[in-house]
């Protein structure tokens, strides 16, 4: 049965069948021919309704909310200002001013995709201008973007907490070191890259006057993180409470200090959190019925047994772990990819003696691998959106970006300390 819902599910992808009815038909396949299944259609509904029926749940649409306002507001360019003066100095430096800000406004808006494309609208004229090509351009910030997913508060490592019971303030504090590493493996790549082939012009160094401009400018932005992260593994508030105050200080500081948002703006920005929020929780509710069908027939148990079967050490099934992310990444986005699998993983996991925030961490950071290739490339096509080039001239400039961080994901699944350092310390496990 478990296969046949596995080619169902395929089958819809492969004919462009929306996401949320390509995992939901599955399951209600599975449900049905099922022992007992004609009457069991009936708890259907009930499972629609308790696959969203979380508190913590909140977080998504409030959180995308307080991204899109600080978005529109000025932020992106505050915050490239400030790595400009910074980190941009000499070839190559640029580019890595463009990393940095990308995953500092990540810490912002919590959207890959909508980071990625933000930074994109702001950096890529200046990245031309400096002599950049704009297929390496547009490489480096999907990879940017992608990477910059571990990085707080993303709306993955919430999904992650709620399916697979696992604790958001953990993952959220999990997920600082493993983005460094990602970050400064892309930094170390852009500067290298650029000195080799040429690219980007030298630049002065800013004095310590535009340094401090830029930091004025930029702190309203970056105490918004801080107010996220700290209010979070501080145990100030609950991450739910934390995407309410984020929303607020949103407003506050695009509204009254950038002065860049504007109330006629407002209308749009309601109907694109809406609208995004909207689909991500339709595909958590269309999944918790696949995954009850996964459940009555004995899915989980199968998998687990043939994951003992061939995989008798953590390392060897942390690798196969990793091999299945890969594939799974290259024909479905990230979201319905946690939602189903996570569930069912993580206890083989904890059996295997790993820690459940780590093995959270270093799914994530395969999945933000996959949204920077194709073909399910999120951050991909955000960047060749904005730069108006088709994917196919950026894969080849990609392919030193995307060795790099198969290597940190490497660094990150078999060192588990990079990921559980921080949550141990903070007592968040």
């Amino acid at each position: 049965m478990g296969i046949a819902m596995v080619a169902i599910f395929v089958l819809l992808m492969m004919v462009g069948a929306p996401i949320a009815f390509a995992i939901m038909i599955p399951g209600m396949f599975g449900i049905y021919f099922s022992p007992g299944g004609e009457n069991m259609l009936l708890v259907i509904p009930q499972q629609i309704f308790l696959g969203v029926n979380s508190f913590q749940l909140l977080t998504i649409p409030l959180f995308v909310l307080a991204g899109t306002l600080m978005a529109d507001g000025g932020i992106a360019r505050r915050l490239m200002d400030l790595a400009e003066c910074t980190v941009a100095r000499g070839s190559g430096g640029l580019g890595a001013a463009t990393v940095v800000s990308t995953m500092f406004f990540h810490g912002i808006s919590g959207s890959s995709t909508a980071d990625t494309a933000a930074i994109a609208r702001v950096t890529l004229p200046t990245l031309r201008d400096q002599g950049y090509p704009l297929p390496f351009a547009t490489a480096v910030l999907a990879s940017a973007g992608a990477t910059a997913t571990l990085i707080p508060p993303t709306i993955d490592l919430i999904i992650i907490g709620v399916v697979a019971n696992m604790s958001i303030a953990g993952l959220f504090a999990g997920g600082l070191i493993p983005a460094v590493i990602n970050g400064t493996g892309l930094i170390a790549t852009v500067v290298y890259l650029s000195r080799r082939r040429g690219y980007g012009k030298s630049q002065r160094s800013a004095s310590l006057k535009q340094m401090f401009v830029a930091f004025v400018k930029a702190v309203p932005a970056l105490f918004m993180i801080v107010i996220i992260l700290g209010g979070i593994l501080g145990g100030v508030f609950t991450p739910t409470e934390a995407s309410v105050v984020a929303v607020v200080y949103g407003f506050v500081i695009s509204f009254f200090v950038y002065r860049d948002l504007k109330l006629h703006m407002l209308p749009a920005i309601f109907r694109s959190t809406i609208i995004l929020s909207g689909g991500v929780l339709f595909v958590i509710a269309s999944s918790s019925v696949l995954t009850y069908a996964m459940t009555v027939n004995q899915v989980p148990q199968d998998l687990a047994a043939a994951l003992e079967k061939y995989a008798s050490s953590p390392w060897l099934f942390l690798l196969l772990v990793q091999i299945l992310f890969f594939f799974i990444g290259m024909i479905m986005d990230g979201l319905p990819a946690l939602i189903i699998t996570m569930p069912i993983l993580t206890p083989i996991a904890v059996a295997h003696g790993i820690q459940p925030i780590h093995f959270g961490i270093l799914v994530e950071a395969n999945l933000a691998l996959a949204m920077a290739h194709p073909p399910a490339g999120t951050c991909l096509y955000a960047a060749c959106a904005v730069s108006k080039i088709p994917f196919e001239k950026v894969i080849v400039p990609l392919i030193p970006f995307l060795a790099v961080l198969i290597v940190t994901l490497l660094i990150i699944t078999y060192v588990e300390r990079f990921s559980m350092f921080l949550p141990e310390l903070l007592n968040l496990t």
